[in-house]
């Protein structure tokens, strides 16, 4: 089975439902919101034993219409396997950030999360051609902006792409010791 067909039915098995919209949305917001997929609230997940010093943990990622479902079942797949999903703090880049923002906090409303406005501007022009059309999209290069859209305060986040499913903490991952001022990246 493609891992796409695996994701999709993962997140539909673990999200299916409704949402209910938590702040009202602008005319544009509401009518945009309509067309997303309806999923299930999450559970609330809660720190385990020995969080009280545990590091703030901060994840960034993509959210789009094609890809929520993905989106939502790796933010699933990451609180499930943390020992301490109360110290995470999810950081979303969207092109549409309101339109993303009830679903976000309907799914999933003890997330501690932003979701951050990425101007496709900013790639007009420069994103050639690829093989797969997907990576032809703006949003795919918004990570590398996340320096200057993030809050000066995350000095460290860890970028997941939206069609990943986690199956370890991630704070194995955060504890990775890096030099000042190095990036680390990691192929498929």
């Amino acid at each position: 089975m493609p891992l796409s067909s695996l994701l999709a039915a993962l997140a539909t098995a673990l999200l299916a439902a409704s949402f209910s919209f938590g702040r009202p949305l602008s005319g544009l917001e509401a009518a945009a919101a309509t067309d997303l997929p309806r999923f299930r609230e999450a559970p609330a997940f809660r720190n385990g034993p020995g969080c009280a010093s545990a590091p703030t943990i901060h994840i960034a990622m993509t959210l789009d219409a094609a890809y929520l479902r993905g989106s939502l079942a790796g933010v699933l797949s990451m609180l499930r396997h943390s020992a301490c999903p109360e110290s995470t703090v999810f950081h979303f880049l969207a092109t549409c950030p309101g339109r993303f923002q009830s679903a976000l906090a309907a799914s999933f409303p003890s997330l501690s999360f932003a979701v951050y406005r990425f101007d496709p501007a900013l790639v007009r022009g420069r994103i050639s051609s690829s093989v797969r059309s997907a990576l032809d999209r703006p949003l795919n290069h918004a990570r590398i902006y996340l320096v200057d859209i993030l809050p000066r305060s995350v000095r460290r986040v860890i970028y997941f792409d939206s069609d990943l499913v986690v199956v370890d903490d991630v704070g194995r991952l955060w504890a990775t010791n890096l030099a000042p001022d190095h990036v680390l990246a990691a192929p498929e």
